[in-house]
């Protein structure tokens, strides 16, 4: 069976064309690419890649946003990777190649427990701690795993994108129809439009997704990322999730938000309201010249800066 999986390696070669893009001393080969592994668990054949490095004093939970996928983030990762952390970035389907066995309902729920029973299975196997990592609207996504998870010991994201605010719905949509009629329909007929799938394009300013427009047109296009249809579902449960624990009251562990100086797809002031409250350790750096995608420099450098001086703390 497992000879019939697909692979970043041999199959699905798209992300080689995302490689130029990065400086070279990160940019992936034949001879530095992720191991790939696959996990069955919720209906779901998780692919993950992994970096990995003996040692490790934390391990790096990896999580990308919507019109992304593991392979996408891999060049920053392999960055951690060679300052000595090891790093797990599943694709959280239906993005990558991940995918669901028949009968299985994907929805933001489902993306949460997946991520945190991995954590679970991980620290099983070695009882290292995690920092979770979280880029767009991952960082989110990485703040309600923390909460659950009492193996993070470290909280970064790039933004903070809370959809229980109706203001920020209207803000992260194309329009103001899709974020409030389109939701408004989803919530009253979930049983009808749940099934329904839609391409993340059509629900998202995914052309804002970074500031260089081939590399932008290389996401919007690619089979594994931006070019892939959701369910309505998860988009309901994502528009409708409320964090478990408010900001306010937050204390696992410390917090870095690390946001793109120049990101018209969720500037500064979507993230600010929220990190605001967070009561913890906290440090905002911002990346100069850098687009929601960061690649440009000096916010690359100090995307880079920031992090490791973050994960030495605490470890």
């Amino acid at each position: 069976m497992r000879e019939s999986l697909p692979s970043y390696r041999t199959t699905h070669l798209y992300w080689k064309q995302y490689q130029s893009f990065f400086p070279e001393e990160v940019r992936l080969d034949e001879n530095t690419v992720p191991e790939e592994e696959w996990w069955e668990s919720h209906g779901i054949h998780l692919h993950i890649d992994r970096l990995p490095v003996a040692d490790s004093p934390v391990k790096i939970l990896f999580i990308h946003g919507a019109g992304g996928n593991g392979r996408l983030l891999a060049p920053y990762a392999r960055m951690l990777q060679q300052h000595g952390y090891e790093v797990i970035s599943p694709d959280l389907p239906p993005y990558g190649l991940s995918y669901a066995l028949h009968g299985t309902r994907i929805n933001y729920e489902l993306w949460i427990t997946l991520l945190d029973d991995l954590m679970e299975r991980e620290y099983e196997k070695d009882g290292i701690p995690f920092v979770v990592l979280g880029s767009s609207i991952g960082g989110m996504l990485a703040y309600h795993v923390s909460v659950r998870n009492k193996h993070v010991k470290g909280l970064i994201a790039t933004t903070f994108v809370d959809t229980s605010d109706p203001y920020m719905r209207d803000q992260i949509a194309p329009n103001r129809f899709v974020s409030r009629v389109g939701k408004r329909m989803m919530d009253i007929f979930p049983a009808v439009l749940d099934a329904v799938r839609i391409s993340v394009k059509r629900i998202s300013r995914m052309d804002l997704i970074t500031n260089n427009k081939d590399l932008t047109r290389l996401i919007m296009n690619d089979p594994q990322a931006a070019a892939t249809s959701v369910p309505l579902e998860l988009l309901r449960t994502f528009l409708n999730k409320t964090p478990e624990v408010s900001p306010d009251r937050f204390s696992q562990c410390p917090v870095l938000l690390v946001h793109p100086e120049i990101d018209p797809m969720t500037p500064l002031q979507f993230s600010q309201p929220f990190f605001d409250r967070l009561p913890v350790e906290k440090e905002c750096v911002i990346l100069e010249g850098a687009g929601h995608f960061p690649i440009e420099q000096p916010g690359l450098s100090q995307l880079e800066e920031a992090v490791l001086r973050f994960l030495r703390k605490i470890h």
